[in-house]
């Protein structure tokens, strides 16, 4: 199952990156995530613990940084995850990718699910509903980095 969310943020995509690249910066905007062991800046190959809140549950996973292209792209694999009713074969890949254009810059983030144990019939109707539905919450992200949080 993938799924992609986009923004538009109002400054240059070199202001943008130090919110994606510092972990201690990446834990305030993504409210999915309660805990995380990184620390300073993300590296390709660094390891470590993640504790995420989803749907008033909580789930552990050790968590890779695959990819990094400095200043436009991030890559984390979260895998061996424990919690509540969360199949331990899950595998969640999150891609978060810069653009510029004209001193704005376009954020999309991809994430990828696969082993979720989630009917196979479901999943168009998950894939419609985030490709369609307006975002229910402020974008934490953007509004940091715009200056409103």
């Amino acid at each position: 199952m993938k799924l992609r969310e986009r923004s538009e943020i109002d400054r240059p995509a070199s202001l943008v990156w130090r919110y994606i690249s510092t972990p201690e910066l990446f834990l305030q905007w993504n409210e999915r995530i309660v805990e995380m062991e990184a620390r300073g800046a993300f590296r390709t190959g660094q390891h470590f613990h993640t504790r995420y809140a989803w749907k008033q549950r909580e789930l552990q996973c050790w968590s890779q940084i695959t990819k990094l292209d400095e200043g436009r792209m991030l890559e984390l694999r979260h895998g061996n995850c424990s919690g509540s009713g969360i199949r331990r074969a899950i595998e969640v890949v999150e891609r978060i990718t810069l653009e510029e254009k004209g001193g704005r810059t376009i954020v999309t983030k991809d994430v990828v699910i696969r082993n979720s144990g989630v009917h196979w019939f479901v999943v168009p109707l998950i894939w419609f509903i985030n490709r369609f539905s307006k975002p229910v919450q402020l974008d934490k992200l953007k509004a940091m980095c715009e200056g409103g949080a």
